[in-house]
């Protein structure tokens, strides 16, 4: 029977056979890989100088703005699903897909046929890569309902924000 040594990533020899099994040795004494050497010049290139921290705002101000999050007021919240609706339906944006049921109230429902294309606008407005379905918003109103932000209705496809989410002007 052939064989040859193979060696493997732990410096164990291993015995390969005409079959392509694979057999490991005896375990061999871990010696500890040498440290290259290095000339002078090398050597103090690898040491480099400590990072500098600044405490100024010029700084810190770069840095947000260059994350496209920043504000001066300092970093800018995200805008939220209830948010968005309550602009929709304030602005009487996308009537087709969500209007008021009881404004007063702050009753909304979705559209059956168009409620997809809501969905996408929330995730273009969100910055999503993937696109966002029904499903996925809904499974956030249902997440609202938990802190009681927006809970659900007894009617198909109907909300109702939480009256201190709702404008002044809406409650009165």
């Amino acid at each position: 029977m052939e064989s040859s040594t193979i060696w493997t990533a732990a410096s164990t020899p291993a015995t390969q056979t005409q079959r392509g099994l694979l057999t490991l040795g005896p375990p061999a004494a871990y010696a500890p890989y040498p440290s290259p050497v290095l000339s002078e010049e090398e050597d103090l290139l690898l040491d480099s100088p400590a990072l500098e921290v600044s405490d100024s705002e010029s700084d810190e101000a770069l840095v947000a703005g260059s994350e496209g999050r920043g504000s001066e007021a300092g970093a800018r919240k995200k805008l939220r699903l209830y948010q968005f609706l309550l602009g929709l339906l304030t602005r009487g944006d996308m009537r087709e897909c969500v209007w008021w049921v009881e404004p007063g109230a702050g009753v909304f429902q979705f559209s059956s046929k168009h409620k997809e294309l809501l969905a996408r606008r929330w995730g273009q407005q969100k910055g999503n890569r993937k696109r966002m379905t029904y499903q996925k918003l809904a499974r956030a109103l249902r997440n609202y309902a938990k802190t009681g932000e927006i809970r659900k209705v007894k009617r198909k496809l109907t909300y109702q924000f939480d009256s201190a989410l709702l404008p002044a002007a809406r409650r009165a």
